[in-house]
């Protein structure tokens, strides 16, 4: 685990640096470097990789970089972008592999078969793309199969060694795995472990048909016998750090999947992701609504709405009522009802609002006019502030507890307190 440590550390380091550098840095996306379902991008790649393979078994005499024989392969991987921050990828690898502590060593050879999944952390992040739009950085998991022979020898002689010779015992079988038993020179067929990769890695854009990169992906064995020896604490696994190269199929005109800019409104997956603000719209829309359509006929406000045409001789008055010692409180209906007075001033230019302030007679008179003028103030606010529409065009007129409204012998004691606490508003 320490060795996974330090190669994402050190990826993490670079990472943090390129992306202070990207924050620096200014582009110009075009069409064609924005990810969008509606456009066509290449997908497919194909790359070969070569590098070291450093096994970590119970004959391996290091910690972290062989001090003896270092094996190295080549690998070969078919990979898939369904999004620009996922892919899958299939990946073959071949290496001979070499251990030796002690009295004993062991050499063979594998090969590694394996379908991995692919993040590219930078593709997640709040700014999602490539860094300096020529860097990816990426962590690989997956799951595969370990093709294998090996033979145990002794480091004195260089011979195979025999069950006899390693367990104090008559039997003259030799070490071998995918070796006859018997004829260490006879190759049978190979023995099969699973692998769990663990890696991560960085490629670098040279242009549209090909990219080049580093990765250094940790292989864990599913057992203990990669060496021949059954007797260690923890399972084998072998490192393999490799350079790449990769050619990018497609139209050479278009981008790489891999290589776009993730779209404002779009999730990690590639899935529309909706403005917050616009579902607090909707949802503020839908409560309007429900509001509207179940909102009991209130008797004395019926009243009031005449007795108001009648003072202003007009049907285009509006009134937004307020509880006692109250002026900015708008419910969702208040709201739509400015809304709906701010769309027609548009529509209408040559028009103004006044808005009427009112209050009740509890308290003192020099109080109140000030809370009518308050109540006005709040109206105003939201219509300039929340609705966008222009000071100069709204007038206010704060009355106080002067000219109450008349007492109307349909309006009950509740309903002439109402009455007389509001603001009225009036198109001209």
């Amino acid at each position: 685990m320490r060795i996974i440590g330090i190669i994402a550390f050190i990826f993490f380091t670079t990472f943090v640096a390129e992306s202070q550098n990207r924050r620096d840095s200014v582009f110009v996306l075009t069409p064609d470097m924005i990810f969008s379902f509606g456009q066509s991008y290449n997908s497919w790649s194909v790359g070969a990789g070569f590098g070291p393979v450093f096994m970590y078994a119970d004959q391996s005499g290091y910690s972290m970089f062989p001090d003896k024989e270092i094996d190295f392969g080549p690998s070969l991987q078919i990979t898939k972008h369904l999004v620009p921050a996922f892919a899958f990828e299939m990946q073959y690898l071949q290496s001979d592999m070499f251990g030796q502590e002690g009295a004993y060593g062991f050499r063979g050879d594998l090969m590694d078969i394996s379908i991995n999944g692919i993040a590219i952390i930078n593709q997640m992040s709040a700014r999602p793309g490539p860094v300096n739009d020529k860097w990816n950085y990426y962590l690989k998991i997956g799951v595969g199969a370990t093709l294998f022979r090996s033979r145990l020898f002794s480091v004195g002689t260089g011979d195979v060694v025999q069950r006899s010779q390693l367990y104090d015992s008559s039997n003259p079988d030799y070490v071998v795995l995918g070796y006859d038993v018997k004829d260490p020179d006879k190759k049978t067929s190979r023995a099969v472990d699973i692998v769990l990769p663990i890696g991560a890695g960085l490629m670098y854009r040279i242009n549209n048909r090909f990219d080049v990169g580093v990765e250094s992906v940790l292989r864990f064995s599913a057992s203990d016998r990669l060496d021949n020896i059954l007797t260690g604490a923890t399972n084998d696994r072998y490192l393999y750090t490799s350079l790449n190269v990769s050619y990018k199929f497609g139209d050479k005109d278009q981008r790489h999947m891999r290589w776009t800019y993730r779209a404002e409104g779009m999730d990690m997956f590639g899935r529309p992701q909706e403005d917050p603000l616009t579902d607090e719209i909707r949802q503020l829309e839908e409560d309007i609504d429900i509001y509207e359509a179940n909102r009991p006929v209130d008797k004395d406000s019926v009243v009031i709405t005449e007795t108001l045409r009648v003072i202003y001789d007009q049907y285009n008055v509006k009134t937004i009522f307020f509880p006692s010692g109250v002026f900015r409180r708008f419910s969702p209906a208040d709201q739509l009802l400015m809304g709906r007075i701010a769309v027609e001033l548009n529509n209408n230019p040559d028009k103004t609002l006044t808005l009427y302030g009112y209050s009740d007679t509890d308290g003192e008179a020099e109080d109140n006019l000030e809370l009518s003028r308050e109540r006005c103030l709040a109206v105003k606010e939201f219509f300039v502030h929340d609705l966008g529409m222009e000071p100069g065009r709204i007038n206010i007129v704060p009355v106080g507890e002067e000219d109450p409204l008349s007492p109307v012998s349909e309006l009950s004691p509740r309903g002439l307190k109402m009455a007389n606490r509001r603001v009225d508003l009036v198109i001209e």
